[in-house]
């Protein structure tokens, strides 16, 4: 009961909860909440959009040369069990895979820094720092559920940012993507990790250099995001 107060009183009391919880590391009951919820959504978005993912393709440019038999075989291979059992699983293990490398990234960036906390205490604080995310999720399941199915598009579902504001069509690819992924979600959970790691990392770690870290990572995993789709 009290791990499960604490994942509710992260959302406005983050500074306690963090102090705790580098003190006493706990992922339990925030990694299953994160793993339920992806599981929920990605079950919901695929039975009610199972034309999402080719959708995605349509808009790509090789999408756009694509022969009417070449997308029923596509088509097929989506809505095949198969496909649909390991998106399923993808979606379970999508939180843990994200929380590894998160929290990993930052353990190495602020053990060059200044660092006091071990992996399990970064592991923790990245955890409850990601609870946030599961707005976004109930946003993709509510999006699923109740929006015309013709007007979303893969990356914007369960967005909580600008670009839902605008027309894709009209703007350029890499302007909707940067607008697309500074969302209300993001924006959350990078302050709650600046908080949690001012208590795993040393004194002399200022709060200007903790957050130029935490959004410095952030920037970088966005351009090398907006490259690749761009290529």
């Amino acid at each position: 009961m009290r791990s499960m107060g604490l994942v509710f009183k992260v959302l406005w009391s983050p500074g306690e909860v963090m102090f705790l919880i580098a003190k006493n590391p706990r992922v339990i009951l925030p990694l299953s909440l994160l793993i339920c919820s992806s599981l929920l959504s990605g079950a919901i978005v695929m039975t009610k959009l199972p034309e999402l993912p080719l959708r995605a393709i349509e808009r790509s440019p090789q999408g756009m040369n694509l022969s009417d038999e070449a997308k029923d075989r596509i088509r097929q291979q989506i809505n095949s069990p198969i496909t649909r059992f390991f998106t399923i699983v993808f979606s379970g293990l999508r939180p843990v895979l994200a929380l590894l490398i998160v929290s990993g990234i930052y353990f190495s960036a602020f053990t060059i820094i200044g660092r006091e906390g071990n992996f399990k205490s970064f592991f923790s604080i990245t955890a409850f720092a990601f609870i946030p995310t599961i707005f976004r999720q109930i946003v993709a399941i509510l999006s699923a559920l109740f929006a015309p199915s013709s007007s979303i598009m893969p990356d914007e579902l369960g967005s909580l940012s600008p670009a839902v504001f605008l027309d894709r069509d009209s703007v350029s690819p890499i302007v909707f993507m940067g607008m697309n992924m500074i969302d209300i979600v993001s924006i959350w959970t990078l302050s709650l990790m600046v908080i949690g790691f001012a208590f795993v990392t040393r004194k002399s770690v200022s709060r200007v250099a903790r957050a130029g870290a935490v959004i410095g990572v952030f920037l970088v995993y966005a351009v090398v995001r907006i490259i690749i789709r761009t290529i």
